[in-house]
């Protein structure tokens, strides 16, 4: 159900969920980290020159816009339309070629072996995880990199906790690092690594983004208030039992390598 909302001056607010609400901030890297981790782990990663890089789930376009800056030649996917329409006017207005796609990241409308790296940034845990990984190693080159940074467990996992986490972010798993590794094998990835990890979803602060949409009424609508309390209460209640880990795999170069 869509639930409309009426902002001052008349201005109608449709929420769906909580990736509706960071649309309508124009929020660029909603994972632990932020941008800065971003930019930290591409710098860091050795891409092949003016590869063929798949960005999924690009959200407002700010990661594809850096990878294209540095070279890349990037492909960006994202369900979200309006993350997309954001995505797009980013792009032009920094004067970058970037191919912007809405698609399913379980359904990627593209051939196999099309891309040099699958960049990848809490999304896979918003997927049937298993149809996702399948779909990143369908899209890589024989030998091509997937790099995926994703929330992981570090604690006791409840019902409760899986209920409450599924129905306010939509997230569709939660799994140990150990866990993820053994999908990534049973994918039929190789040598699947951990480039980083913590133990902690970690805190970070709001970082100049030039080019961010962010319509300021939205802070004075009730409903996203209230979705502001519900996303600080659950941090507090199961943060200490969250983490992020940087999952490194790659394609295998032939079908002897699997898993």
């Amino acid at each position: 159900m869509k639930l409309l909302h009426t902002l001052k001056g008349g201005r109608e607010l449709e929420l769906v969920d909580y990736h509706d609400l960071l649309a309508r901030l124009g929020e660029g890297s909603a994972h632990p980290g932020g941008f800065t981790a971003t930019v930290q782990l591409i710098d860091s990663l050795s891409l092949p020159v003016h590869g063929q890089v798949l960005e999924v789930g690009c959200g407002t376009g700010r990661t594809a816009c850096y990878l294209a800056r540095n070279g890349y030649r990037v492909t960006a996917v994202d369900l979200h339309r309006q993350m997309l329409e954001k995505a797009v006017r980013r792009a032009r207005r920094e004067r970058l070629d970037i191919r912007f796609i809405q698609a399913d990241v379980t359904a990627l409308p593209f051939p196999d072996h099309r891309f040099d790296v699958v960049f990848v940034e809490s999304v896979t845990i918003f997927t049937r995880w298993r149809a996702a990984l399948a779909e990143y190693r369908r899209v890589l080159k024989p030998g091509g990199r997937l790099i995926d940074r994703e929330m992981i467990l570090c604690g006791r996992k409840t019902d409760l906790m899986r209920r409450r986490l599924k129905q306010f972010y939509g997230m569709r798993t939660l799994a140990t690092m150990t866990e993820w590794k053994k999908r990534l094998k049973q994918s039929g990835f190789a040598d699947v690594s951990v480039h980083e990890h913590s133990r902690s979803i970690g805190k970070w602060g709001v970082d100049h983004d030039p080019h961010r949409e962010l319509d300021l009424a939205l802070f004075e609508d009730e409903q996203v208030r209230r979705m502001s309390q519900t996303n600080d209460r659950l941090l507090a209640r199961y943060g200490k039992r969250l983490g992020y880990a940087v999952f490194e795999a790659r394609a295998p170069l032939n079908e002897t390598e699997k898993g």
